[in-house]
């Protein structure tokens, strides 16, 4: 999960999709890159249960046993791995290939959420990664920024997410969606309406309710991910 720059809802994308594919009956575990403002803990209501970090297993410091802890109601499917309070820590490569290597006969999906901008962070999750997902909203900036992160991902598989959408944003710059995916360069593969319910639930570090629109279209996303043909519902898209 990327988006070129912070505050387009990645993290956000990334707690639900991963409590979406859980409920399928998935295993998954969420492995937060964003070092030193990490926030997965808390949308998923395990900040408390937090003791190591993806950093100490990096640095030998504990097994990954000790660091990667189990989310709510879908215990045994889905898990965290937090990311290191250290803003500084950048993990090893050869170490983090070698977690990576051993997490993959663990778990049916290992959803990486990099951390903000185009740096030595995105460069270590973008070798790590199968798939590139990469998070944006229909504004100028965000969308150049997604452009920008599309192009260094250098012939890495990809689809975009058009996050927080609303009818509403788009401009002169920016007339409709078909101008985002042209822009990004990236096929689209999901469009998650904007949803006063997803910023309570997760401050609550709980799930939506089943009348979420945008919690809706992420189970959608989670299907197609899975290879199911679902139809974009334009009739969440306000």
């Amino acid at each position: 999960m990327t988006s070129g720059k912070g505050g387009t809802g990645k993290s956000t994308v990334a707690a639900l999709l991963g409590r979406a594919l859980a409920a399928r009956g998935l295993s998954v575990l969420l492995l937060e890159f964003d070092s030193g403002l990490r926030g997965l803990d808390l949308m998923l209501g395990v900040s408390d249960r937090v003791v190591y970090d993806l950093g100490d297993v990096l640095e030998g410091r504990c097994r990954p046993g000790k660091a990667i802890v189990e989310v709510g109601s879908d215990a045994g499917h889905l898990h965290l791995a937090a990311a290191s309070t250290d803003r500084h820590y950048l993990p090893n490569r050869e170490n983090l290939s070698r977690l990576l290597r051993s997490l993959q006969n663990c778990y049916d999906y290992l959803i990486i959420d990099a951390a903000a901008g185009l740096g030595e962070d995105f460069e270590i999750a973008k070798e790590a990664a199968d798939l590139a997902l990469i998070v944006v909203n229909a504004e100028p900036v965000s969308v150049r920024d997604g452009a920008k992160a599309s192009a260094l991902l250098d012939g890495k598989p990809m689809r975009l997410v058009i996050n927080r959408f609303s009818r509403r944003q788009l401009s002169d710059d920016i007339p409709d969606l078909d101008r985002v995916i042209d822009l990004v360069g990236a096929q689209l593969i999901s469009v998650i309406p904007d949803d006063p319910l997803i910023p309570k639930a997760l401050g609550a570090g709980g799930e939506p309710g089943g009348d979420s629109p945008a919690f809706a279209e992420i189970k959608d996303l989670a299907g197609r991910l899975l290879g199911e043909s679902i139809r974009l519902c334009t009739e969440r898209l306000k």
